[in-house]
């Protein structure tokens, strides 16, 4: 039997995973979600990306795709917008992923537009897409955009690890349990498997690269956020986040608003 290399997967609903504990339990990789749509930025994406490289994890970014509402160019350019600003595209990471669950029309044609796109941004040809088995057999028309450079991560739960029901050439990755309990995440956490070495996938060894240099940080501003419940969430006064962000009334925030957080 093949390798299986344990991993999983993570958004805002994991707030600050303790990276250390996660990565002594044995998983060895993760996906984080940073983008939805157009407009949605994950609140926690920068902690989560920059602990678990910390940690020594081995990173991807994923995007989940809103086709019922948008084209695939321009998810792909605002999701391409997040790999390039923290450097998550390049050989070393795991590929850009295309997280496919919300039903359209044409669904094969918006999944291989959006390919075609992430790869033109950011000039890699590898790239991951994710649905469940019975998509991948049934709505995803895979003939028409899986090519040696896609690798297919399967979510079908209640099946031994490395063995879903969708099984091809091009499945790399499986998503067994959404249920998963893992030590330093409070609560549920997707469980995954790699079912082949990580370095086939990053194209750079498997080592994860270096944690970028220290910046500000930001905080993406969220529906029914306040700028005071934002600062205690931050330990850092309303009038100190509203100084450095030029805001003169705090009232005025709107979603999508970057805010810089001093520390």
């Amino acid at each position: 039997m093949a390798e299986r290399i344990q991993g999983i997967d993570v958004a805002r609903y994991q707030g600050e995973p303790d990276w250390g504990q996660v990565r002594g339990a044995g998983y060895a990789f993760t996906y984080i979600k940073a983008t939805e749509g157009i407009g949605y930025v994950s609140p926690v994406l920068d902690s989560q990306l920059g602990g678990a490289r910390g940690a020594g994890m081995v990173t991807g970014l994923y995007h989940f795709a809103r086709p019922d509402t948008n084209g695939p160019e321009q998810e792909a350019a605002d999701f391409a917008g997040q790999l390039g600003r923290l450097d998550s595209a390049a050989p070393g990471n795991l590929p850009p992923c295309l997280d496919i669950e919300t039903d359209a029309p044409n669904l094969g044609a918006w999944v291989k537009g959006f390919i075609d796109a992430i790869r033109g941004h950011t000039g890699r040809n590898e790239v991951v897409v994710y649905a469940s088995a019975s998509w991948f057999a049934d709505k995803l028309g895979t003939d028409g955009w899986v090519d040696p450079g896609v690798t297919l991560w399967v979510a079908h739960y209640g099946r031994n690890p490395g063995e879903p029901g969708y099984l091809t050439d091009r499945v790399g990755l499986h998503q067994y349990a959404s249920d998963g309990q893992v030590p330093g995440i409070a609560g549920n956490t997707d469980l995954n498997v790699s079912m082949v070495p990580l370095e086939a996938l990053t194209g750079g060894g498997g080592a994860p690269p270096p944690p970028p240099p220290p910046r500000e940080e930001t905080y993406v501003v969220q529906p029914g956020d306040t700028l005071s419940e934002i600062a205690g969430r931050f330990g850092v006064p309303a009038e100190a986040i509203a100084q450095a962000n030029g805001i003169s009334d705090p009232d005025l925030i709107y979603v999508g608003q970057v805010l810089k957080i001093p520390r």
